[in-house]
């Protein structure tokens, strides 16, 4: 139980982060920001399998939802697959090296194209916008984005290795 309050108030923590400080590192004419939610998802998601990052994708998605008093639902269901797709690359035996390579960041990047694709697709329907604009413009860029702040739990990692 313990362990569980602890990937929750983690993700709560980068929800806040994400709502409130994120936009510090916004580029592009288009406002595109690093999902750190995600990251978090996707760690939960290789630690704790699918269901656990099913759970977590949906509980943070939900949050942000209830956040931004936006398209209620939206975020939830993107997370949610995120979260399930992270845990396919959960193995009992290689957690450790799975967060400390490039795993991690490959594992990152696939459940952010899948969460943008799902977000970005229904969010823009109606809106005129061709689904290469949409591809170009947000899709790519955001998973790319979030693909490099992946690395940064990889450093940690692999410096919390080098201490042992």
């Amino acid at each position: 139980m313990k362990e569980y309050l602890k990937y929750a108030v983690i993700l709560f923590l980068l929800v806040l982060i994400q709502k409130t400080l994120i936009w510090i590192f916004s580029v592009t004419e288009y406002s595109i920001t690093p999902d750190i939610v995600l990251i978090g998802i996707v760690y939960t998601g290789i630690n704790k399998g699918k269901i656990g990052g099913s759970l977590s994708g949906f509980i943070t998605g939900l949050l942000i939802d209830l956040m931004s008093f936006s398209f209620i639902g939206l975020m939830a269901l993107s997370k949610t697959t995120a979260g399930f797709i992270s845990g396919f690359f959960m193995n009992e035996n290689k957690i450790d090296k799975y967060l400390s390579g490039y795993v991690f960041v490959v594992a990152c990047f696939i459940c952010s194209f899948c969460s943008n694709f799902i977000y970005y697709f229904i969010y823009f329907q109606g809106s005129g916008l061709e689904i290469t604009d949409i591809f170009l413009r947000y899709i790519i860029p955001t998973s790319f984005y979030t693909m490099i702040f992946s690395v940064i739990p990889v450093i940690f990692a692999r410096k919390k290795m080098f201490r042992r």
